[in-house]
């Protein structure tokens, strides 16, 4: 039920959501900083991918505080590609045979989707170490739910999303960047951790293997757009 719940509001709010930066860091006021320049900033840091595959491995675990030897002593639930094409575009493409659904929370297309709602800045708050500017999402055509991203003061990185419906927490998203490395994809996340509270479930999605802005076929994405079209 919470599955289905959650998937029909994502879809409702983005088309299927799925949440996945390269900062030119721009001096700015912080005191005096507005909801729109903390989103455009956040934007900035993708504007040169165009596109991307990676492959992404699910895990289910006891808690979203489980260490990465923890996740080295499992096996994925679920394995697939995803593929993302600007500005709100992406698909998967399952790898080998499970029984579980695919969940993935994909930043890039989510956020050119989210550009267009209404944004309020609320307080600052502290994830994972880093003060956050908090941005609040609403949309006349869904009034009832609320998104919320916190966006890093230091790089524009997003650290974390939520979803909520007339107050009830449907999805809390972590996101995790890799420590330097290449420029053009540090800043695109390696692992996603995301909780459930009705199921008390959690999900991590370990990400890897990182090509950008290469030549992706449309028909991916064609293939995606129809079904999505005949259901």
């Amino acid at each position: 039920m919470e599955t289905r719940l959650l998937k029909g509001m994502l879809q409702g709010l983005f088309g299927p959501l799925s949440i996945f930066l390269l900062a030119s860091i721009t001096t700015i006021d912080v005191s005096a900083i507005t909801a729109q320049e903390v989103m455009d900033n956040a934007l900035e840091v993708y504007e040169n991918i165009d596109n991307y595959k990676a492959v992404v491995q699910t895990y289910q675990v006891p808690s979203m505080a489980v260490s990465p030897s923890f996740l080295d002593s499992q096996e994925p639930i679920i394995s697939f590609n995803l593929f993302f094409r600007k500005p709100d575009m992406h698909a998967v493409e399952q790898i080998g045979k499970s029984r579980h659904g695919i969940f993935r929370l994909e930043l890039l297309s989510a956020l050119g989707k989210l550009k267009d709602k209404t944004l309020e800045l609320k307080k600052q708050e502290l994830i994972q170490g880093q003060r956050c500017y908090v941005l609040e999402f609403t949309s006349p055509d869904e009034p009832d739910a609320v998104i919320r991203l916190w966006i890093s003061r230091r790089n524009w990185t997003v650290q974390q999303f939520s979803l909520t419906i007339k107050t009830l927490a449907l999805a809390t998203t972590q996101f995790k960047y890799p420590p330097g490395g290449n420029r053009r994809i540090r800043f695109l996340p390696i692992e996603t951790r995301s909780f459930f509270p009705l199921s008390k479930k959690v999900l991590i999605n370990r990400i890897t293997n990182y090509e950008v802005n290469t030549k992706l076929s449309s028909e991916i994405f064609e293939k995606r757009q129809n079904k999505e079209q005949s259901k």
